[in-house]
């Protein structure tokens, strides 16, 4: 198994009247797909707030692709390919799912496995990634029932 790319120890983030999250664990290898699941108030939302540079963390220690980092901003994140998806995202109705993931932050092949060439821009465009044919309201929230069935 190949070392992790994103790895998280003992993160741990509080609130004023709340421990949202402590000694949380994760490691994240090139090309996996995770899912946080759990209920609300367990801390989901704050360990991405966290990974994408919204929050700081109290205790604990992230490394990237092997180096301890600080993600102190979203830009900062982001310019290491780390990036959150907003539950309330507001979409534009004319854009496909994807082109409304990508505004302003168009693929630029970091995604790609290690050593992977990327496609020409026009291949990687976001309208590249999906079926323009379905309605944007069928489109504005992935069926997770389906996702977690498999």
């Amino acid at each position: 198994m190949s070392d992790p790319i994103l790895r998280v120890q003992g993160i741990s983030k509080g609130f004023p009247g709340v421990q949202a999250l402590k000694d949380v664990d994760l490691e994240v290898r090139a090309g996996e797909v995770l899912v946080l699941v759990g209920e609300n108030g367990a801390g989901k939302s704050t360990l991405m707030k966290i990974l994408s540079g919204i929050y700081t963390r109290d205790e604990g220690t992230i490394t990237f692709e092997g180096e301890p980092v600080e993600l102190t901003s979203p830009l900062q994140a982001q310019q290491l390919g780390i990036t959150i998806i907003h539950q309330e995202l507001n979409m534009m109705p004319d854009l496909t799912v994807a082109q409304n993931i990508f505004i302003g932050r168009e693929p630029d092949g970091r995604a790609l496995p290690l050593g992977a060439r990327p496609e020409p821009a026009d291949l990687r465009s976001a309208h590249a990634f999906e079926d323009q044919t379905r309605p944007t309201q069928a489109r504005r929230r992935p069926d997770c029932r389906r996702a977690a069935d498999g």
